[in-house]
């Protein structure tokens, strides 16, 4: 006979909510959650984040209710359930959900559910969502294989951009190849050695895209490639080593998020493995105003796959150890 954890994981993946499209399963979660929480709808576009409150939140259990895109078979067997989100997160909701409601069953208050929309895309869901409470403790679910993680890496996002003069391809010495001067450009940007970091590890470098050009025939005039790093340390300390191969006036659209490392003793009740990961999660919007560590069942290598899938077993023990986290925070007053 399946667990409660397991059949409402089920029902969650058979609801399809890819970033954009939230509305279904965010009114599929308002129903279930209104019949032991005090439930906030908080509008995001056409969507909306749910949180669900017993009391004045002190602990949050949090995560998104959005997918990657993909149609994949939905089914489970005596250990998996398979599907899209299956581990990333509706596994992870499912656990919390029902580790919410025995709380409630057991008679504690002072905690919180929240599930946000577009993690998968914008972050347009928890840049609202982080406003809406206000917790010393937060738990953000993500597929963790069930350790906890205390630090996460941080992101520089940017494009490399070069202009050149367009001409006759037989004529080249009239023109200015911009594919040219960026295959140079990303050549130096290729040999930099980046800085690791003891706890984070090393700071690494994706060439994610290129365009450039408009025909065969013709010199490009234009040229550009978008690029992420994964950042172990300041994105200021990145960047000064990044600037040594590429001018300033060639990057456009910069972006940094800053690498988080949040350590705390009120988490070591908790008799699991600790790491750091080198994936974004939203522990970076809740780490300026709450202690935050990432946890959740699921290998984060199935996430987005063609095989997504969580072992029925791991989401019944994050169950465990989610309500766990809420005694145990609770009592820690």
């Amino acid at each position: 006979m399946a667990s409660e954890t397991a059949k409402l994981a089920m029902e969650l993946i058979r609801i399809p909510s890819v970033s954009g499209n939230e509305k279904q399963i965010g009114m599929f979660l308002a129903k279930r959650l209104k019949k032991n929480f005090d439930v906030k709808l908080q509008k995001v576009g056409t969507r909306f984040n749910v949180l669900a409150t017993k009391g004045k939140p002190k602990v949050l259990l949090t995560t998104h209710m959005d997918t990657v895109p993909g149609n994949l078979k939905i089914r489970e067997d005596a250990q998996w359930i398979h599907g899209r989100g299956a581990c990333d997160t509706k596994g992870i909701i499912s656990a919390m959900i029902v580790a919410a409601e025995e709380a409630v069953a057991q008679g504690l208050s002072d905690f919180g559910l929240l599930f946000d929309v577009s993690e998968e895309t914008d972050f347009s869901g928890i840049k609202k969502a982080v406003n809406l409470v206000n917790p010393e403790f937060v738990i953000v679910g993500e597929p963790t294989g069930l350790k906890i993680a205390f630090g996460q890496k941080g992101i520089i996002s940017f494009k490399v951009k070069c202009k050149g003069k367009a001409a006759h391809s037989s004529m080249p010495e009239l023109g200015e190849s911009a594919i040219d001067e960026l295959i140079v450009l990303l050549s130096k940007l290729k040999l930099l050695e980046l800085p690791d970091d003891m706890e984070l590890g090393k700071t690494t470098l994706n060439i994610g895209m290129i365009n450039g050009g408009t025909k065969p025939n013709i010199i490009p005039d234009n040229a550009e490639a978008e690029i992420v790093l994964r950042i172990s340390r300041n994105s200021k300390e990145v960047m000064s080593i990044i600037q040594t191969a590429i001018p300033q006036n060639n990057i456009v659209e910069l972006k940094c998020i800053e690498p988080i490392i949040c350590k705390d003793s009120s988490f070591d009740f908790l008799d699991l493995q600790k790491i750091t990961v080198p994936f974004f999660s939203e522990m970076a919007f809740w780490a300026k105003k709450s202690k935050v560590v990432i946890f959740g069942p699921g290998d984060i290598r199935l996430a987005h796959s063609d095989d997504e899938k969580i072992r029925k077993k791991d989401i019944e023990k994050a169950k465990d150890l989610f309500l766990e986290i809420i005694q145990k925070l609770i009592e820690n007053k």
